[in-house]
């Protein structure tokens, strides 16, 4: 067991904390705490300092409460008090941190010497070895690849990428804290198949591996390679039978047949139809992709953070200040006066679709954060009430604009919150990952690069209407719900 991973059970195990609570405080699933503890996994080096910091809080606080503070010194070989225990803690983490991170770096670099001259092909042909290579060996590869770079890693996959949504192929878990960028086939039939159930598959898959950045390729070209190739480390050739499933696999970690197949697997990527592509903030603004978008008048737009739409002119000022004092970007300021102007003809006389999550509107009442473009901006109390009013004002003299509240606890992954917002006119479309504003890592957007996927995607919402997770509310039953119920909506948002 590495160094970190021991010192951390330890003091786990002494407090009365239970790992789940440890998983909460640190923002991880338990999976992760369980693999720093017993696996000799590390978390990477830019989150450390603060998950350390978390962790020293939160098992201080309880060691204190529920523990006889001379047991912990006998036992840590310390002498804490109950003002020093925090930071002694806090030093331990990072001092096991720093002894098991070089222990890495001497591994790493011992295992890259031998692996120079090894060019051996592994073949697995069992079927729990091709199990574990799906669920175990290739997460463990992409987390020390991941932790051996300083810029994000590259995949590239020929593997249809339905064959994982509908589980044909097992899934593979990402490490959270590390940045990765996946190119990988999409067979179209099979994903526009049964009336768009494995496209949804695909939303919640992409808003679930929020932190990892996808391209899509039509796989015409892809098919017939069966390669999983993670750059400079691992490429796999999976045999599969009719149904999609791997029977064997042949695997490498030789460095030169590694780089052979990514020189040949790159320029098949390069020369395949994309569907599905990342883009910046940046590559937004320059492109002028915004203000294209909204040149239409017939929209389907699902806000998974806030709603940013319909605000009136008491709250456009603030927003501005915000991207001036706070983002000190002109551009984006420019940006909001100029999207004032073009919504206000679109929402007086535009045909509107806005699907809301009932999860993110309550969120949005209760903290008045949106996202507008690239601006995280919080509304003050007033302003949500102002905004209130516009929204049932603008929808009273446009019965073109429309609201579907989504109840998103029916959705598959009930306990996973953070959702992408779609953005769609029917001619183009584009996908805003809302966590990206809260980390470090994963796309900003996704533009949508293929006809037929926008035309899909506009079926999938008309149905998506009709479904029983879908309610509908225009003018008369807005103004009904909040009739019913403004006194408990201004006390949730005075609060």
């Amino acid at each position: 067991m590495a160094e970190y991973g021991k010192t951390l059970k330890q003091l786990i195990d002494f407090s009365s904390v239970k790992m789940y609570l440890v998983a909460e405080a640190v923002g991880y699933d338990v999976s992760y705490i369980s693999k720093w503890c017993n696996k000799g996994y590390l978390p990477s080096a830019k989150a450390s300092p603060k998950i350390n910091s978390t962790l020293a809080q939160l098992l201080s606080d309880d060691i204190a409460l529920h523990c006889d503070l001379d047991e912990f010194n006998l036992c840590f070989s310390t002498n804490a008090t109950r003002d020093t225990l925090e930071s002694v803690i806090r030093n331990m983490l990072q001092d096991a941190y720093a002894s098991s991170a070089r222990k890495d770096s001497r591994d790493n670099s011992s295992k890259e010497n031998t692996t120079i001259t090894d060019q051996t092909i592994k073949a697995l042909i069992h079927t729990d070895e091709v199990r574990r290579f799906f669920r175990e060996d290739m997460p463990e590869c992409l987390y020390k690849a991941a932790s051996a770079s300083d810029k994000p890693l590259e995949i590239l996959c020929t593997l249809d990428l339905c064959l994982f949504l509908g589980k044909t192929l097992p899934h593979i878990t990402f490490p959270e804290d590390r940045e990765f960028h996946v190119k990988i086939a999409v067979n179209e039939s099979r994903l526009y198949a049964d009336s768009g159930a494995l496209l949804q598959k695909l939303y919640m898959f992409l808003s679930i591996h929020n932190k990892v950045s996808f391209d899509l390729y039509s796989d015409e070209k892809l098919s017939k390679a069966n390669v999983i190739l993670v750059q400079d480390h691992l490429a796999a050739i999976c045999s599969l039978d009719s149904d999609g499933r791997a029977m064997s696999i042949f695997r490498t970690s030789s460095p030169e047949m590694v780089r052979h197949m990514y020189h040949k697997l790159a320029s098949l990527f390069n020369h395949s139809r994309v569907l599905l592509q990342v883009s910046d903030a940046i590559d937004f603004h320059r492109k002028g992709y915004r203000t294209d978008f909204y040149s239409r008048n017939n929209f389907q737009i699902l806000l998974a953070c806030g709603f940013e739409y319909l605000l009136p002119k008491e709250c456009w000022q603030s927003v501005e200040d915000t991207a001036r004092k706070k983002y000190k970007n002109e551009h984006i300021a420019l940006l909001v006066r100029r999207l004032q102007v073009i919504w206000e003809e679109i929402f007086e006389h535009g045909s509107i679709d806005f699907f809301v999550l009932k999860t993110a509107i309550l969120r949005y009442i209760e903290t008045g954060e949106i996202i507008f473009t690239d601006i995280v901006h919080r509304l003050t109390p007033e302003e949500r009430k102002l905004h209130l009013q516009n929204v049932l004002e603008v929808a009273r003299k446009n019965p073109n604009i429309v609201f579907y509240l989504i109840d998103d606890e029916k959705f598959p992954e009930k306990n996973q919150l953070a959702y992408l917002s779609v953005f769609n006119n029917r001619q183009k479309a584009f996908l805003k990952n809302p966590n990206r504003y809260r980390c470090d890592y994963g796309p900003f957007f996704y533009s949508v690069r293929d006809n037929l996927m926008i035309s899909k995607m506009t079926e999938f919402f008309d149905n998506l209407r009709k479904t029983p997770a879908c309610s509908r509310y225009g003018y008369k039953e807005l103004q009904a719900f909040y009739d019913n119920y403004a006194s408990m909506i201004n006390r949730m948002i005075d609060l």
